[in-house]
Parts: C-alpha cells; sequence; structure tokens
C-alpha cells in the first residue's frame, strides 16, 4: 500500500516537471527503506518501486540535504563522512597555518565547526557514545590547531579556555533552541508540538512545557523530536524556560551546559 502511494506522488511530481519542461531522471531515484534493527539479521524481501520505466530497488544508504541516512538510522556512515572529510580541512589548514594571523585562523576554524560538527546535528540525539566520540575527537582537533596546542596537551581545559561545548552538550543545545521555537511559535508548523495542559495554577505556569509523547521502543523512540524535546526542555528550570527572547534563551543555556560538561 506504501509503496503504490509513493508510485503515484511519484508519477504527478513526473508529471507536473514535464507540464513546466523539465525531466525527471528516473534511473538516479534514490530510495531508502527504514529497517528496525532487531529486523537485520532476518531475510526480508524488499519492495521494488516503479519510478517511470525505471524499477528501483532500496539502497542501503542515501544523502539527503548533506546527512546519510542508513536503514536502522545508526548515521554511521554520515559520521565517518564528516569525520574524514573534517580531518582533511583541517590538515589543509594546518599547513596553512604558519601564514595566517590569529584572527585569520580564527576566522577559519570556527566556521569550520559550525558547518562540520553542528549542522544537523540535533539527528545524533541518543546516538551511542562511541559515536558522539568519532565526532569528539574532530572537533579536539580544531581545538588543539586553533590554540597551538599539542596532541598530548589535556583537552578539558582547552575546550574551556575556548568555552566551546563538547559534542554531547552542543546537540543537547540545539534540540534545545529548536524546542524555545517551538513553545514560542516561531518554528516551521511541521516541528509545532503540544504544550502540557497544567492542572492547577502554579507559580511556575508561566513557563510552559511540552507534552511528551509516549512510544514503546524506548531505544528508538526516545530520539525522536516530539519525546527528546519535551523531555531536555521540562528539565530546564522555570526562569529559563520563560525566556522568551532567543538570544538571551541561548546564553542561559549554554551556561548550563557549560556547567555541566566541566563542572
Amino acid at each position: 500500500m506504501a509503496i503504490s502511494h509513493m508510485e503515484e506522488c511519484i508519477s504527478e511530481v513526473r508529471m507536473w516537471l514535464s507540464n513546466n519542461q523539465l525531466k525527471l531522471n528516473d534511473d538516479k531515484t534514490d530510495f531508502l527503506m527504514l529497517i528496525p534493527p532487531s529486523t537485520h539479521q532476518k531475510h526480508i524481501q524488499l519492495p521494488v518501486l516503479s519510478v517511470g520505466s525505471s524499477l528501483i530497488t532500496p539502497s542501503s544508504k542515501s544523502r539527503n540535504l548533506g546527512v546519510v541516512f542508513d536503514r536502522g538510522m545508526t548515521f554511521h556512515d554520515h559520521i565517518s563522512k564528516t569525520v574524514s572529510t573534517g580531518f582533511f580541512y583541517l590538515r589543509s589548514i594546518a599547513l596553512a597555518k604558519k601564514y595566517l594571523a590569529a584572527e585569520a585562523l580564527a576566522t577559519l576554524v570556527h566556521p569550520f565547526v559550525s558547518a562540520r560538527i553542528d549542522s544537523c546535528s540535533s539527528i545524533l540525539y541518543g546516538l551511542p557514545k562511541y559515536e558522539i566520540n568519532r565526532l569528539q575527537k574532530l572537533l579536539n582537533q580544531a581545538a588543539r590547531l586553533l590554540t597551538h596546542t599539542g596532541k598530548y596537551d589535556h583537552i578539558t581545559s582547552i575546550l574551556r579556555k575556548l568555552h566551546w561545548l563538547p559534542v554531547h552538550q552542543r546537540i543537547q543545545f540545539k534540540i534545545l533552541t529548536l524546542a524555545h521555537k517551538v513553545v514560542y511559535e516561531t518554528s516551521p508548523l511541521y516541528l509545532r508540538l503540544p504544550k502540557h495542559q497544567q492542572s492547577r495554577i502554579t507559580r511556575s505556569s508561566s513557563a510552559p512545557l511540552l507534552e511528551r509523547k509516549r512510544v514503546k521502543k524506548r531505544s528508538a523512540g526516545d530520539r525522536a523530536f516530539s519525546v527528546a524535546a519535551p523531555s531536555l526542555w521540562n528539565a530546564l528550570p522555570g526562569v529559563i524556560r520563560s525566556t522568551g527572547d532567543l538570544h538571551a534563551f541561548q546564553r542561559l543555556i549554554k551556561t548550563i551546559l557549560f556547567r555541566d560538561a566541566f563542572s
């Protein structure tokens, strides 16, 4: 049933493209089927998607908006790609480091962290620690490059000096930022979440809470934005949740996350 709906949708897209003098490359269509980890070892007959004159079989991974998705949503390939290209760019910057002033070096490294490590990082929430540590090594190397410190120097003091959050806290920061936009209705409609209706008025009633969705599969379900965002948001102090200004809110939660990371 789902396959037939997808084929009908793609057929309508092909017709719209044709009416606007555009063409869909049927054989370049990528089709990804998400499979629960518990069924990975089982023999599953994967469906075939008909796109025009081409028959498309499900891919093991697919790239969308710069993120590599895999069947089990482990993002192992995405992190591998981020780490490999990230170290390549850091090596390139390191070769030119002696010719750069401190301000110019910072101008190269800071956007690198934002583009390579922080981009779409909220989807990595709930991944195993060993996967997050791979990204942390990349962040550590960027910090060493920026501060001209050796690989054997302790990284905690370097990150604290730069006021950089570790990757785990950076992911939480991104989700809490999105949660703030949801609560104060500045987010896209597809991100909107129901607010928790308090049964009685209390002193903290002005600090809105989000309704946490119940899930059956804790290992995978807890990673969903509809679960992760309310969990992190509701755990914040009421005075922070009631901060309507986004920039002020981000300063407050960064202080909390920084204290949790380095205290």
